[in-house]
């Protein structure tokens, strides 16, 4: 009893609290607008810090061309700008990530809780969360750019930077995921009760050993990186996409049930489904990327090491 009421009432104060102290801890150090680097010269120093100097002209023109230099890259760039006239420094804008993303572990576990009961005490109006829920992991991929933007374009990067934000990443990457489950969203009734929760267990490993490789590659001095689909952007936009996907079936079933109280069946019949199906098909769909992405990382990594333990016998 005590720590349910821990968990409902006080735990999500608790991390409202800590992002008020936050964001308000900034306001002593507000920055006046001032002249940062160009859009193009921030992507061209991200491209520097990656080992890529030697490619910079291609890599850039190659990032101008995809998402990631047409939409991310200018999002993070403009959010960096934006928080540091709200005076808040790279570090404090992980632990915002970090505090934001225990918010959507407790939103989660909350809205999933009533995911089979009454109509209109739970859900569909707890499902209605996950719009706002989609939006909060949007905006946690964001941030997670945005921290080292901030640094970029004040030219403070440090390493204790860099390994603050990684280690945030993880503890996000975590639970986000493993909000999942404590849920039922993963447990088929109709088909005997099959548990498909270990894929979620699974995607969580094969992240943590995937991130893994790629940290100690850059710690023997393999600086330039490959990147591939399995990036932390878009597994936070298939996360989200889900959550958007709930919401939606939700407010369906809301609205019906306003307009013909006589059709609430579609709750049993079709939400129920709905949810339980797509969050198959989108932990599945996490798993596939995370394998292709780590088969592709483990050989771009494993020739990389090969060229410098031949390298290193040559001189020898």
């Amino acid at each position: 009893m005590v720590s349910s009421i821990f968990f409902d009432l006080v735990f999500p104060l608790i991390l409202i609290g800590l992002l008020i102290i936050i964001i308000l801890s900034g306001l002593p150090h507000r920055r006046e607008k001032q002249d940062f680097m160009t859009l193009d010269d921030f992507i061209k120093d991200w491209i520097k810090d990656h080992g890529s100097e030697h490619k910079l002209d291609q890599y850039f023109l190659q990032m101008k061309k995809d998402p990631s230099g047409k939409i991310y890259m200018p999002i993070t760039y403009r959010g960096a700008k934006l928080f540091i006239r709200l005076g808040l420094s790279p570090n404090k804008v992980s632990i915002l990530n970090l505090l934001l993303s225990f918010l959507i572990f407790y939103a989660v576990i909350i809205a999933s809780r009533g995911q089979l009961l009454d109509l209109f005490s739970q859900q569909p109006l707890y499902g209605l969360w996950f719009f706002f829920i989609g939006l909060l992991v949007l905006f946690t991929g964001i941030v997670d750019g945005i921290d080292g933007a901030i640094a970029r374009l004040l030219d403070i990067k440090s390493r204790s930077g860099g390994w603050f934000d990684n280690v945030i990443d993880r503890v996000s990457d975590t639970l986000i995921l493993v909000c999942f489950i404590p849920s039922n969203m993963l447990i088929f009734p109709s088909f005997g009760g099959l548990d498909f929760r270990w894929i979620v267990w699974t995607n969580i490993i094969i992240i943590f050993i995937y991130e893994y490789m790629r940290a100690r590659h850059e710690g023997l001095g393999l600086n330039e990186t490959k990147p591939t689909i399995g990036e932390r952007i878009v597994r936070i936009l298939v996360i989200a996409t889900f959550f958007f996907i709930y919401g939606s079936s939700s407010l369906t079933v809301f609205i019906t049930a306003l307009i013909s109280p006589s059709s609430v069946v579609i709750w049993n019949l079709s939400h129920t489904g709905v949810v339980t199906w797509t969050m198959l098909i989108f932990q599945i769909t996490l798993l596939i990327i995370m394998i292709i992405s780590f088969i592709q990382s483990w050989n771009y990594i494993w020739k990389n090491l090969k060229k410098l333990d031949t390298n290193e016998n040559n001189i020898k």
